[in-house]
């Protein structure tokens, strides 16, 4: 009723004045709906209340004079009570759609952190691993046409886990890769690992047993079986370790 104004009021008044049942109708449909969104956390809908004023207007005939009419009373409560029940709906449908939608954001960001927490915990891996006392930090050697090839194996033969420290790699073209080879006296080489650049600069790798040399070729992209030596980008030997 504060929202009207002066002559909206007045008007609505002499209808309330007419049926006065009505008054306590109207204040309790108004608290019921108040109170429900005050405890669901959101607004009732634009113009409630001026529809329900304008169903009062519209039973008692619209003008500022009311209509006094045998059971005039019942009709008009329906209709609040109808427009009552619709706006109720219409609340706890927002409700849902809200509560859904913030499960969803709940499920996101779950997803999001267990995400990370897994890569931290690999990464938490990797650098207990590069610490572990029998840990041997080897640099590759560069062929002449990669001279830029600046990488470092660190390899553990009592936990026999091999990683490759990368900091710096030759371009590749978007259908190449970088392919890691085990050789071994006397045997071909053996494709080990297939990698792009990792993002970490830190990549787990194949530990052989009995490999003498670890090799790295650039080749198709999903490698190959056998080695393109024009590619070859660096060696580090492991032997005696």
């Amino acid at each position: 009723m504060d929202q009207l104004s002066p002559a909206e009021k007045a008007e609505v008044e002499s209808h309330l004045v007419t049926f006065p049942e009505l008054r306590n109708e109207l204040k309790e449909i108004e608290r019921t709906l108040e109170i429900y969104a005050a405890s669901a956390g959101i607004k009732s809908p634009a113009g409630v209340r001026e529809r329900i004023l304008d169903a009062i207007k519209n039973d008692t005939g619209g003008s500022g004079k009311a209509k006094v009419r045998s059971g005039g009373f019942w009709p008009i409560a329906a209709a609040i009570f109808g427009l009552g029940i619709l706006v109720l709906g219409y609340l706890f449908y927002q409700k849902d759609q809200d509560t859904k939608q913030l499960e969803r954001d709940i499920a996101l960001v779950r997803d999001t952190c267990q995400t990370r927490t897994n890569d931290l915990t690999r990464q938490l891996d990797l650098l207990r691993q590069l610490t572990e006392p029998n840990n041997k930090i080897l640099p590759f050697t560069p062929t002449p046409g990669f001279a830029s090839t600046d990488l470092y194996l660190h390899i553990n033969k009592v936990t026999k886990r091999n990683f490759i420290q990368v900091r710096n790699l030759p371009a590749l073209a978007a259908n190449q890769s970088f392919e890691l080879w085990s050789i071994k006296p006397n045997q071909a080489p053996a494709p080990l690992n297939v990698f792009d650049v990792p993002a970490s600069g830190l990549l787990e790798v194949t530990y052989v047993e009995g490999t003498e040399v670890y090799a790295i070729t650039i080749e198709a992209k999903g490698g190959v079986n056998t080695p393109t030596m024009a590619n070859l980008i660096g060696t580090v030997s492991v032997a005696g370790i």
